[in-house]
């Protein structure tokens, strides 16, 4: 059987997703997971970071499903997200304030042109100041699970062995090592490698499960940087940060009256805001054999 998928190719900040609108309900997971598969291909399919299904919601302006390359189920995307919210104002779906479901959780994005603003609610967990044997030496590191798990490492808090600037950390390889750390078993994580520029600005690169490599960009590692930085540095929002494509995004958030460890000190305020663009529109004859 010939499946015929039109869909939308969009980049937030060069993190770049495939895009279906499903609220028809036509795709089961198998074909979505091969889908994903396919499109996520740079030379056989359309090449992307990822796929998004948008799924009609009672209870929202719509749901997003987001898959990973490797065909897997994906946790929140932010820069997806922001591409989602995009593709959902230009295509009527919803008004340039809007909310929608990501795996039951609750999101608001609002859009101006270019810029779309993308509210998370508090992160899951945080771990401040972990230390871990990576490489047969300590590293200090931050978890923050931003709706996806990501670790947080500067630079200069590398095991001597890795250590290096930004530019020149060999992502892979620092990536697969934490990637897989027992610490984060058996879920993994993504990994985040930060440097403070002498502008203020938080550089940052990562390396993201599921993708197993590294990207241009990761709206929820950068979320997750923000805070980290704040909760290292003292910077206070909003942090402004520089993804490894060069696009600048933003972390707001309004400082609660708890612990900075707690979750909640991080609830009120706290956005995601950076560019988004649907760049070119397609139709792909997916084989279900």
């Amino acid at each position: 059987m010939i499946h015929t998928i039109h869909f939308t190719k969009a980049e937030g900040a060069q993190n770049d997703f495939v895009i279906v609108d499903d609220r028809e309900g036509r795709f089961d997971e198998a074909v979505r997971q091969k889908f994903a598969v396919w499109s996520a291909h740079r030379r056989k399919g359309v090449g992307s970071d990822g796929c998004i299904f948008i799924d009609r919601s009672d209870t929202h302006d719509f749901m997003m499903s987001f898959y990973n390359p490797d065909g897997s189920v994906g946790s929140m995307c932010g820069n997806g997200g922001r591409c989602a919210a995009l593709f959902a104002l230009q295509n009527g779906i919803a008004g340039e304030d809007m909310r929608f479901d990501v795996l039951k959780r609750s999101y608001r994005a609002q859009v101006d042109g270019s810029i779309v603003r993308l509210s998370f609610p508090p992160p899951e967990r945080i771990e401040h100041g972990i230390m871990l044997d990576v490489a047969d030496m300590s590293c200090e590191v931050d978890f923050i699970d931003t709706g996806a798990p990501h670790v947080l490492v500067f630079t200069d808090a590398l095991p001597a062995a890795l250590r290096s600037a930004l530019a020149d950390v060999d992502m892979t390889h620092v990536g697969r090592l934490l990637r897989h750390h027992p610490h984060f078993a058996p879920r993994g994580t993504n990994v985040n490698v930060l440097e403070r520029g002498e502008d203020g600005i938080i550089a940052i690169r990562t390396f993201e499960k599921g993708v197993e490599a590294e990207t241009e960009a990761c709206g929820t590692g950068t979320l997750a940087a923000g805070m980290s930085a704040h909760l290292r540095l003292g910077i206070d929002p909003p942090v402004r940060l520089r993804t490894h494509g060069g696009d600048l995004l933003t972390v707001h958030f309004s400082p609660g009256a708890v612990p900075e460890t707690d979750p909640l000190y991080f609830a009120a305020d706290l956005v995601l805001e950076g560019p988004a663009h649907l760049v070119f529109e397609g139709c792909a004859a997916l084989s279900s054999d």
